[in-house]
């Protein structure tokens, strides 16, 4: 399945971190391996094991653990640092 464009995924992670849908500080425990089949947090497609898959600490205690696709944290940890929300 074909991700969103890129534009898209930019919104998408301005509303997602403006709701506390996505974090909007980047832990400092950050694993990176194979896909687990897991939805990304952004995008919300399958992580699949043909992918990297990134996840990020514990979630900020919330108790669900942020993970996304290489492209994916990419395009959040962008939108944290150009200042969104």
């Amino acid at each position: 399945m074909a991700l969103p464009d890129e534009t898209a995924l930019h919104l998408l992670a301005r509303r997602k971190i403006e709701t506390g849908a996505l974090p909007r500080v980047v832990s400092a425990r950050v694993f990176a391996g194979n896909g687990s089949g897991l939805p990304c947090s952004l995008c919300e497609q399958p992580i699949t094991a043909n992918d990297y898959e990134f996840e990020y600490g514990d979630g900020g205690g919330g108790g669900k653990v942020p993970r996304f696709h290489l492209r994916c944290q990419e395009i959040w940890r962008s939108a944290l640092a150009a200042g969104h929300p």
